[in-house]
């Protein structure tokens, strides 16, 4: 058999040509299960491709290297005694540009450092001691800044309200409310006429509209802040010698010349040459990112310590657990909303066929009082009882058992007044005539409403019955529930067309006030259940 596959196929045991090796495979192809049979065989079409990528790969390489031989040998024929200084530079009375300064320090190039007489050389070029540093002249000063700039980076310009309105649009909710509003409009027309089939469609845009300059505002005010946060931020201090005297001053007002004192922890966001001193070590990782773990632990962080006073983190500490506490805050006053809107309106749909909140009206409270929610119930400042809590640890439940304990319970409250109006409503307001109906939707939507504005108050404190504490330090959230209740006396008495709703006497008034203050009651004996 050996013989005959030397005399026919030329199949060696080692380094077969692959021309043999295919003849064979095509004649073996009638083996059983080749597949397995050859699966410890070389594959020959992959040998090829690996052949042609590893020729590819050394042409590669030996271009990379006649480049590297060819730079290498172009920058050893460069002299620095080609630098030539610019005139410019030349009638300012200094004999060094900082391009050339530039290539010294980033390039840390030795070799032009020591044709230029190392740090010495370079400090009479720039008119400046190594002991005594800068002049006090003022005019050198301006005249030094004017040549080689001021060192502080192009700021980008901030975005304008106009560009948050914009991002806020973008809301993929907002957006299909508002494919829903654009055929709502269509077939309202299309069924009712104008200007009666548009009511609902122009509702939801006024809705959509109201929330983007809301949500816009909110994002500006706090990118105002985060600018101003920013600046405080950057007001760095450092220790230079000027005209022999050691002075602080601000990292802004650095020039090239200038004799830094470097203490641990200084940020200096200039390049520079080492004069004096021992055991320095240096971290350009806040420009460059190309340095230690330093850089790593400060991109992951949420919170960045600027100093070591222990105040500060006690400061951090407590703004942490208050941003905690108020997203909790917020999250059970949504939720218990969310469930009632769900909950009575699902249930209203499935027994009587018709549910008592209509879209707009479902939008003003899930989405207006959502938003408005969120700037009330987050914007509450951290107080020195938040220090007496415990922490909270890794796997801690968000969503606690007292959270669950106030949005199930004050859920239940409304489900019970809205159902009870649904059912004996006309009979409790004496409501008679073709408009009761309405009426009776109006009050039960006006009543929920309110449920929702005391809600909010009680949800100030999760735990704590007394919920007025404080509250008037809040302007935030005062000016929130004005806001909500003057928007709900404009949905009802002016924009019944839109909003489905009519005018209410002062005695309905009352009665839907009464209702929603009843849930404060309820809320503090809610919070004496333990769990």
């Amino acid at each position: 058999m050996e013989s005959f596959l030397d005399d026919t196929f030329d199949v060696k045991a080692k380094h077969a040509p692959d021309e043999a090796l295919e003849k064979w495979r095509k004649l073996c192809g009638v083996v059983k299960n080749p597949k397995r049979r050859f699966r410890f065989t070389a594959n020959i079409s992959k040998r090829s491709e690996a052949a042609a990528m590893r020729r590819t790969n050394q042409e590669k390489l030996r271009i990379a290297v006649l480049v590297s031989k060819a730079a290498f040998q172009f920058i050893s024929s460069v002299s620095p005694s080609d630098y030539t200084v610019p005139p410019e530079v030349k009638a300012a009375g200094f004999d060094i540009c900082a391009d050339e300064l530039g290539s010294i320090v980033e390039g840390h190039d030795v070799k032009k450092l020591r044709f230029h007489g190392g740090v010495n050389g370079i400090a009479q070029k720039l008119c400046t001691s190594t002991n005594d540093g800068l002049p006090k002249d003022a005019d050198a000063l301006n005249r030094r800044q004017e040549l080689f700039g001021i060192n502080k980076f192009a700021e980008s310009e901030s975005k304008s309200f106009w560009v948050f309105v914009w991002e806020a649009l973008h809301d993929m909710t907002l957006m299909i409310l508002a494919v829903c509003a654009f055929v709502s409009l269509i077939v309202g027309i299309a069924t009712e006429g104008w200007p009666k089939g548009a009511h609902d469609g122009l509702g939801i845009v006024a809705s959509i509209m109201l929330v983007v300059f809301v949500t816009a505002t909110s994002d500006y005010r706090q990118s105002l802040q985060f600018k101003d946060l920013d600046k405080e931020k950057k007001k760095i201090s450092i220790q230079v010698t000027r005209n022999g005297f050691r002075q602080k001053m601000s990292i802004y007002e650095l020039l090239p010349g200038d004799i830094v004192h470097l203490a641990i922890g200084d940020q200096v966001p200039a390049d520079g040459l080492f004069v004096s001193g021992f055991s320095v070590l240096i971290d350009e990782s806040s420009l460059t990112g190309e340095s230690e773990p330093v850089m790593v632990a400060k991109e992951s962080a949420d919170v960045i310590i600027l100093d070591d006073n222990f105040s500060t983190i006690v400061t951090v500490a407590k703004w942490g657990r208050s941003v905690y506490i108020n997203i909790q805050k917020f999250v059970q006053f949504q939720l218990t909303v969310n469930v009632v809107a769900l909950v009575v309106n699902f249930s209203s749909a499935c027994m009587t066929g018709s549910a008592p909140l209509t879209a707009v009206q479902l939008l003003w409270v899930n989405m207006i009082m959502d938003t408005l929610g969120a700037l009330a119930l987050a914007t509450e400042p951290p107080n020195n009882a938040l220090m007496k809590r415990p922490p909270v640890g890794r796997k801690g439940h968000f969503i606690t058992n007292v959270m669950w304990r106030n949005i199930l319970g004050q859920s239940f409250y409304q489900f019970l007044i809205i159902w009870k109006l649904q059912a004996s409503g006309k009979s409790m307001f004496e409501l008679e005539g073709s408009d009761s109906d309405l009426v009776l939707n109006t009050i039960i939507f006006n009543s929920f409403v309110f449920c929702q504005v005391f809600n909010e108050i009680s949800s100030r404190e999760m735990e704590s019955i007394n919920v007025f504490k404080g509250m008037l330090n809040n302007y935030v959230f005062v000016m929130v529930l004005v806001a909500t209740v003057a928007f709900q006396i404009i949905i009802i008495e002016f924009l019944g067309t839109f909003a489905n709703t009519t005018h209410l006497t002062s005695h309905q008034w009352g009665a839907c006030v009464l209702i929603g203050f009843i849930g404060m009651p309820i809320a503090a004996i809610l919070k004496l259940v333990p769990v």
